[in-house]
């Protein structure tokens, strides 16, 4: 008995196909396998109780259907269905937008009345049995609660590579009984050899009983939803056969595991018996004595097209059943409950960006109104941009002049309006915020994100961020920190600065930091990047990149919560391939910490500087000096000529400033001498400064530790 249906994308080949000219749309499209052996063991494995359960309810189903084909002597009224799509995501193209739901939407209702533009090619063999289910799917318009809904929830969560019962335990259900539920996310994951799920559901008598009531519904990788956004047409057909399954249809194979093997039933009369495709698109396949029904939903190819009257006739049993609750979705009561048959009353009203609403002069955010439901007109104004005012329901507007300035929307319809003001919202940054040499301790900020300067991206919203501590810090009392130890698995965590003037500097600039960091364990996988960025933010090129193996600034695990103890835990990173490019008025940095089953990160003492400002030659004190071999990587020979006897102090000066080492310190007499300056027992890998400090001046020279 086939307790869950999946559909199971591979593109390892393309095969041939022998299609009509109405078919060629379909050359060469994905196909489906069905992966029911594992998907059965993962099922009875988590719930052994449910397999004498749904044995049970399954013949007292096939009774009732039974039942009810025989006596069905009347046309078909239309079955509206309540549904509601929860959007699982980590932040990327799986976050579908509301567009490609209300396009999946718009091709089920085609699907189960028989108007899909593609109805028209299916062959002639089966235009006679062409079946219309007369159902149709509504997104709600009222909650569980009780509250206005446009029947999209939204979760952030690295689950939506899972796809199984942990993504709906985190997520949650709609009440069954009044709501299809549908889950999309990123990925399904691997059910076993053969590639990765596009798609899967119970049939009713799987999730009888209480068990079905947290697990009930379809779950469906996001690229296969709808027909717009990250899917395609061709794709739009794929929820329309697993809700097939979710209405009790079997493939038109029957219930054996894989398409292609052996003839096989259904259990419908109209539909041949088939082995089905396991591939392509033939329309003259005959595999068990008659011509195969390849352009059927229940079938694998993706020239599906049409549901049979008995297909029809077998999925209207299914939604006249108490089992699963499938007969309570389209009642007066539950349609008045769950707001499908009201008018689009506009209960919210809200919008989104498509960046960081901080930005720089000449850069533009486009706008995208979610207001709902139904709504029919947009009325927007921008304070300090350009257009001023838009009646677009998406617009884009330009900044130009430095600032913080506010955006109003209203959004109405024939039934009212609803207005939402944010006040401030876009921060408009100037040119060449700040000139070099640049220092930043974070000692005078009690939030990050308050300033009008840097800026955190925090995707989902909660409170692990880059933040304010004062924990602890290299100097002073303050530095910023990701606690990862408390922060989900994938979790990118970004800190932008402000703009830097480097357009005056010849020879590249120096961007320095220090940060500490500790694994939690052996299976600790964080990474760490920076990146700048010469048009302020528009593009970021990479410069550093540490991973699990180079991240850590302690040694072994640290099972709680990091906080850096000494100087010790510290350590510096200095970039200095910073070419000419990058010199320009909207230069910026940006950190990127992601987490994985890791731990905090601490950054400080962040210094941007121009190398030749540290790099002095003063004649009254030195005729020449040079360092050699440079770079360095266990000593370094400092050869140098003296104008005269004089008391002279040389110090190994890190990127920031800060005195690392000092090598001699007394009187030197005239003429040429040279020292060796150990390196591997202090210094770590970067860029040091050496400097002569004599009774008249300064020389330094720039030393790179390899």
């Amino acid at each position: 008995m086939r307790i869950v249906q999946l559909l199971v994308f591979t593109a390892l080949t393309f095969f041939a196909s022998k299609l009509s000219a109405q078919e060629s749309d379909s050359a060469h499209q994905d196909h489906f396998e069905c992966g029911y052996n594992e998907a059965t063991e993962r099922l009875f494995e988590k719930f052994p109780e449910q397999r004498g359960i749904a044995e049970v309810a399954r013949k007292q189903l096939e009774a009732e259907t039974k039942d009810f084909i025989e006596h069905k002597d009347t046309e078909d009224d239309l079955l509206i269905i309540p549904v509601v799509f929860h959007v699982v995501h980590a932040g990327g193209d799986e976050n579908i937008s509301d567009q490609q739901i209300y396009s999946a939407i718009d091709a089920l209702n085609e699907d189960f009345t028989a108007s899909n533009s593609d109805i028209g090619s299916v062959i002639d063999e089966f235009v006679d049995i062409i079946g219309d289910v007369q159902i149709e799917f509504r997104l709600a318009k009222i909650d569980p609660q009780g509250n206005c809904t446009n029947g999209i929830t939204r979760h952030f969560t690295e689950l939506t590579d899972e796809g199984y019962f942990d993504m709906k335990d985190e997520v949650g259900i709609w009440d069954r009984s009044s709501y299809l539920n549908i889950w999309t996310c990123r990925q399904i994951g691997d059910p076993g050899p053969g590639g990765t799920v596009l798609g899967y559901t119970f049939q009713p008598s799987q999730v009888s009983g209480s068990f079905g009531t947290n697990y009930d519904g379809i779950v469906m990788a996001s690229e296969h939803v709808g027909s717009i956004g990250t899917s395609t047409s061709s794709r739009r057909h794929t929820l329309s056969h697993e809700i097939g399954h979710w209405m009790n249809l079997s493939h038109t194979w029957g219930d054996n595991n894989n398409a292609g093997v052996s003839c096989g039933n259904d259990g419908v009369a109209d539909t041949p018996t088939t082995t089905g495709s396991p591939s392509f698109c033939d329309l003259e396949n005959v595999t068990c004595g008659s011509l195969d029904n390849v352009q059927n939903f229940m079938d694998y190819t993706f020239c599906f097209r049409m549901f049979t009257e008995g297909q029809s006739n077998r999925m209207r049993a299914a939604m006249n059943s108490s089992i699963a609750s499938r007969n309570q979705l389209y009642t007066p009561a539950n349609l008045a409950d769950t707001g499908v048959l009201d008018p689009d009353e506009i209960c919210f009203a809200e919008f989104t960006l498509d960046k960081n609403p901080k930005i720089c002069l000449g850069q533009e955010i486009t706008f995208q109104d979610i207001s709902y439901n139904g709504i029919e007109n947009w009325e927007w104004t921008f304070e300090g941009g350009s257009p001023a005012t838009s009646t677009e329901s998406n617009p884009t507007i330009l900044y130009e002049t430095p600032g913080e300035y506010s955006v109003t929307l209203t959004v109405s319809n024939s039934q009212g309006e609803q207005t939402v003001f944010k006040n401030d919202l876009i921060n408009v940054l100037g040119e060449s915020e700040y000139a070099l040499p640049f220092e930043e301790g974070f000692e005078n900020m009690s939030d990050i994100e308050e300033n009008d300067e840097w800026v955190v991206v925090n995707p989902d919203g909660s409170g692990v961020r880059w933040q304010v501590t004062d924990q602890a810090a290299l100097t002073g009392d303050q530095s910023v920190h990701v606690r990862g130890r408390s922060n989900q698995d994938f979790q990118k965590e970004t800190l932008e600065s402000p703009t830097f003037d480097l357009s005056e500097l010849e020879d590249g600039a120096v961007f320095s930091f220090k940060y500490a960091h500790a694994r939690r364990n052996s299976s600790s996988d964080d990474f760490f990047q920076v990146r700048i960025s010469r048009n302020c933010g528009e593009n970021w090129n990479l410069r550093e990149t540490r991973d699990i193996d180079e991240l850590p600034t302690v040694s072994g695990n640290v099972g709680g919560q990091f906080v850096p103890s000494s100087e010790n835990d510290w350590e510096e990173v200095v970039i200095d391939n910073i070419s000419s490019i990058f010199l320009t008025n909207q230069f910026r940095v940006r950190f990127e910490f992601t987490s994985v089953n890791g731990n905090n990160i601490f950054i400080d003492d962040i210094n941007i500087y121009d190398p030749n400002t540290l790099s002095v030659d003063n004649s009254d004190v030195v005729k020449e000096i040079t360092l050699f071999p440079n770079p360095a990587s266990e000593n370094v020979r400092l050869r140098l000529d003296l104008n005269e006897n004089q008391n002279i102090r040389i110090d190994v000066i890190d990127a920031s400033g800060r005195i690392v080492q000092s090598p001699f310190s007394g009187l030197m007499t005239s003429g040429a001498q040279s020292i060796q300056i150990q390196l591997d027992r202090f210094l770590t890998p970067g860029m040091y400064f050496v400097r002569l400090t004599g009774e008249e001046g300064i020389a330094v020279r720039k030393l790179i530790v390899k």
